[in-house]
């Protein structure tokens, strides 16, 4: 099977990038216990029912910029090159440990062990956030997105502990709704995803800056993003970029330890189907869903999930230099979202350093 563009990157010589999902069950148990050794066959053996579901689809994201998109391709490449060698001096410190019990490979970049962790909320926290978004005109993605902003902030500051600086994060998109052209059906199990990187336009004050102010800004450069000169236009050049084998391991060369950004981070949204199963004996509470990609990575991801009673599920893939600071850290950013979410302590006319208080 020849592969290009995006699939080329993350599958090609045997470097598999696996979303895995962990869930949260109910029910009965013996339902499950009494399937494993069946599922596990089939998996082992490869089991054509399985193999079947497996698929990698071409480019299906139209060009943006019609004849113009030549010159503006060449900017774009000049960019993501020179980004590429900034990230040689990452703002999070990273500790790469080489996995080296892997099988051989004929490519460049070593394998890398990747650490995880993980953590549910109550199902109050969902709808306590979803409140504050209504109240405020933002949707969840202005509050996620800032807490994170703010947690980089708050843990790896520059400088000027005073500015909330722009920083460069890749954002994951799900591109079912927006490819007419996919054969995904509503109820297929399947995703295409659309990346590209989202930063703030300009520093902003921590002393001055409304934190709901901070989350519209938020808001509406994830909007942006799906215009034509988002993610159209990234994943465009970036699938033009990886169908050329010089280009490609020109590029890849360029990936500290594989690393090709510093941060990830997808607000994943709702489980979109049922959360029975055969006929309500299993329920499905939540689900944690982070992407374990060993060769081509960023050296941090963080997802969040929500699924079956409104709990958030929080995932984040790392590689940080010190395990504890990550810990603190991922706890810091979800202890940032409780906050935002409590109608008392976060207001409209709340700081960005007025919340940092209250959770520090």
């Amino acid at each position: 099977m020849e592969m290009n563009g995006v699939e080329k990157i993350f599958c090609a010589h045997g470097g598999w990038v696996t979303i895995a999902h962990v869930a949260h069950l109910t029910g009965d148990p013996s339902i499950l216990t009494q399937n494993v050794p069946q599922v596990l066959q089939y998996l082992l053996k490869r089991h054509p029912r399985m193999r079947s579901r497996i698929r990698v689809d071409g480019q299906l994201i139209s060009r943006p910029y019609g004849l113009l998109y030549p010159v503006i391709s060449f900017i774009g490449k000049h960019h993501l090159k020179q980004s590429l060698r900034n990230s040689r001096q990452p703002r999070i410190p990273v500790k790469s440990i080489p996995l080296t019990d892997c099988e051989q490979t004929t490519f460049h970049v070593q394998r890398h062990k990747i650490r995880f962790l993980f953590s549910s909320s109550s199902s109050n926290l969902y709808l306590n956030l979803h409140k504050q978004c209504r109240l405020h005109e933002v949707t969840l993605q202005g509050p996620l997105l800032s807490c994170l902003l703010l947690a980089i902030h708050n843990y790896f500051p520059l400088d000027d502990k005073d500015q909330l600086d722009p920083f460069e994060i890749e954002m994951d998109f799900d591109m079912r709704s927006r490819l007419p052209q996919s054969s995904l059906t509503p109820m297929s199990v399947g995703f295409f995803v659309g990346a590209t990187d989202v930063s703030l336009d300009r520093s902003l004050s921590i002393r001055s800056t409304r934190f709901w102010s901070l989350a519209h800004q938020c808001m509406m450069i994830t909007r942006k993003q799906q215009n034509r000169n988002g993610v159209p236009l990234s994943m465009n050049i970036f699938c033009d970029m990886m169908r050329d084998e010089h280009l490609f391991n020109q590029i890849t060369r360029l990936f500290p330890n594989g690393r090709m950004s510093e941060f990830d981070f997808s607000n994943i949204g709702k489980y979109p189907f049922s959360c029975d199963y055969n006929q309500g004996q299993i329920q499905l509470h939540g689900m944690h869903v982070i992407n374990n990609g060993s060769i081509y990575h960023s050296s941090s991801t963080l997802y969040i999930t929500c699924v079956g009673n409104n709990q958030l599920d929080f995932s984040l893939a790392h590689e940080m230099e010190s395990e504890e600071k990550a810990k603190e850290f991922f706890d810091f950013y979800i202890h940032l979202i409780e906050t935002c979410a409590n109608r008392q302590c976060c207001q409209t006319e709340t700081t960005l350093d007025q919340l940092l208080a209250m959770v520090g």
